[in-house]
Formats: structure tokens, sequence, C-alpha cells
């Protein structure tokens, strides 16, 4: 299961001048152009982000677990939210002010140096989603996010990959940018072909290697 910063190594720098804050399932955490001056860190649960078009369409950018930071483009000087952030599932977060940061971070060099890491993955992600958008075609992009949602939500059981995560088709195709028919239409497909076994909100990845090349990943198939 791919994570975050461990939270637990943090809980004493945090909690110094971090308060928590706690969220129920479906609960929004911030909306577009709403004001903020803080970043989140989850402690526990899982949030979405996403972003909603003109026509009401929604693009789902990450879905976030313990250990992973968002709305961190407050701490950089920017007053206003860019996208919307939701709880998954109940969920309790650090609340990191801008100016409590600035007043803490030289006493705890450690945190700043594991928020900065965060911060630069976060970025990486964002560049890699909006190449994979461009240029993948969508049964690429989905066999990529199955392995991705099972790298930060799952784990590795024998010869296949559990994703511990409930996910609709609809939440899916709002990860790869189509629609729930066609994602469904493709999901029916890799089951078909033994590379998936899926339930209701449940998926498990059954054939790593030959999904891996559907995703166009050598590097999957070379750990398996």
């Amino acid at each position: 299961m791919e994570n975050g910063v461990n939270i637990a190594s943090l809980e004493h720098e945090l909690q110094s001048f971090c308060p928590l804050a706690t969220y129920r399932e479906g609960e929004t955490i911030y909306r577009p152009r709403q004001h903020g001056t803080s970043a989140f860190l989850v402690r526990h649960g899982r949030i979405k982000l996403y972003h909603l078009d003109e026509s009401g369409k929604r693009l789902t950018l990450a879905i976030l677990g313990e250990g992973h930071l968002f709305g961190e483009m407050a701490l950089t000087g920017h007053p206003f939210r860019e996208t919307s952030a939701d709880a998954m599932e109940d969920v309790t977060v650090w609340v990191i002010e801008e100016e409590a940061l600035q007043r803490h971070i030289r006493h705890y060099p450690d945190l700043a140096l594991s928020l900065l890491k965060l911060f630069l993955q976060r970025m990486n992600e964002v560049q890699t989603r909006l190449k994979e958008m461009v240029f993948k075609d969508l049964e690429t992009r989905l066999a990529r996010t199955l392995f991705h949602l099972a790298e930060r939500h799952g784990f590795k059981r024998l010869d296949r990959w559990e994703i511990a995560l409930r996910i609709t088709h609809q939440e899916l195709a709002e990860l790869v940018g189509s629609t729930r028919e066609n994602v469904t239409t493709l999901l029916n497909r890799f089951a078909a072909e033994g590379l998936i076994a899926k339930e209701r909100y449940h998926i498990d990845i059954v054939d790593p290697v030959r999904l891996s090349e559907r995703a166009a990943l050598p590097e999957v198939v070379s750990k398996n």
C-alpha cells in the first residue's frame, strides 16, 4: 500500500500547533473560490478532490488517504480554492494554518521536509494525470487507475491486488474522464478476460501482468 507521510512520527509536532477537524461521509471540506489559508493532512479516512466544469461534469483529481496532504496551495500564498474536497468516508484531518506553520516550521525541520516532499509529490501526480488525460486512450487510463488505486488504497495478496476502497463505476468514470457506460463496458471486458474480479463497489486485480500490459506499465510486470 502506498502511503504519504508517517502520521505517528509527526504526531507530536502536528499537535503542538495544528487543530484536528472531523468531517462526516459526504460532507464538503471546501469548494472552489472559497477563501482558505490552511492545508490539510489526512489523519484517518479518505477524501476526494475534484473539479466541476460549467456543465456540471465532474473530474476527480485524486482520492487521498492517511498521511496525504491536500489544499496545499493555500500555504503558497494562494488565498482561494481552485478545486472541491469532500469526505468519502468519516475523516479526521490536521488543519495546517499558513501563519502557524511559518511560526513553528524552524523548530520542526523534519515536518518541513515531510510537507515539502508531499507538496512535490502532489505536483508530480498532477502532471502525470494531465499527460495521461491528453495522450492515453481510455483503456490505458482505466487500467492505470486500477493499479494506482490498488497501490494507494489496497494490498497485495498472493498473486492479486485487492482494492480496499468502496468505489462505484461512476466514480471510476470521474477519475478517468469518461462516462459510466464506457467504463462499465471496459470493466466487463476486463472481467471477461480474467484480468479483474468485480462485485458491487469492489474490484480486485487478479492478473496484474496482463492488466499491466493494457496499462503500458512494464515496471508492474517486472515486479510480478
